[in-house]
């Protein structure tokens, strides 16, 4: 369970008092939006079209009332906190907007929006695993560390980090609440990725509750799943070589043997993940 006092703390750790931070403080500039840069590590990848808006009206008959939060790069700036606001500004066409100014690095800056955007519930499960998942294995830090900053302990940081082992299919339903964080766990239990598939879909048409869906992959590993599943069942030493090559890569792996020959199949989540396994494979740190 979220722990808020906790993460309070956490935000205030990274952020200092920033985030209460009043247009007239000391430290705050006038930025031009267009010299910002979106964070490539922002969690929060869906922005709702309708709230920027609404957000846009706000600052059309109030002004921008809290800055947002930068850091400075080569080119200029790059934003840490108020993604939307930034967004809001642009499309208003603002050219000067309150900005704090904050010295952080690209871990730092990746803390900071997670930490904003969970005090704020404004990441959904995918967004929020997917972030984790960033800062263990692109910046090493360990699940409880993560934990410390989210209020979270570290067997939760572990089952938001296994939701990225579903298909892509399953995650996408997870992201926009047709199926809940639940459900999602519920289908880890079945290892066979076509199964996982037809119960996520069978969760769609029947409205199974989670329970339900517990219930029916406890029926199915008990039937053995090779029945349900129109593929041939795979050996235990493939499924545990798959196992090796995820906790040693940090995302869901498959390996297709059909009599000696076959392909690994390696999933990836977005440009940061991808170019980290790249150099994982290249040997690089």
């Amino acid at each position: 369970m979220l722990d808020r006092e906790k993460l309070g703390k956490g935000l205030e750790s990274l952020l200092g008092n920033i985030m209460e931070a009043e247009p007239t403080s000391s430290g705050i500039l006038q930025v031009d939006p267009n010299l910002v840069q979106p964070n490539p590590h922002q969690p929060r990848k869906d922005f709702d079209p309708d709230g920027i808006s609404s957000l846009m009206e706000s600052i059309k008959e109030h002004g921008m009332l809290q800055p947002i939060v930068v850091r400075p790069v080569k080119e200029g700036y790059q934003l840490v906190a108020g993604e939307r606001r930034w967004r809001a500004a642009k499309q208003l066409g603002l050219r000067s907007i309150p900005a704090i100014l904050k010295e952080a690095s690209s871990q730092q800056a990746l803390e900071m929006a997670l930490v904003e955007n969970i005090q704020r519930e404004d990441l959904n499960p995918i967004e929020k695993a997917r972030a984790f998942w960033e800062l263990v294995e692109v910046f090493g830090l360990t699940q409880e560390a993560v934990g410390r900053y989210t209020g979270l302990d570290r067997s939760s940081v572990a089952n938001t980090l296994r939701l990225l082992e579903l298909p892509i299919e399953v995650q996408e339903h997870v992201s926009r609440g047709t199926i809940s964080q639940g459900h999602a766990r519920a289908l880890l239990a079945l290892r066979d990725e076509t199964l996982q598939k037809k119960l996520c879909q069978r969760i769609l048409d029947e409205g199974l509750s989670v329970r339900e869906v517990e219930a029916a992959t406890a029926g199915i590993k008990g039937q053995g799943q090779h029945r349900s599943s129109p593929n041939p069942p795979r050996a235990d030493h493939v499924l545990e070589l798959e196992d090796r090559l995820r906790r040693s890569l940090g995302t869901k792996v498959q390996i297709i043997n059909n009599n000696g020959q076959g392909r690994i199949v390696i999933h990836f989540h977005g440009t940061a993940q991808f170019e980290h396994l790249m150099q994982m494979l290249a040997g690089r740190p």
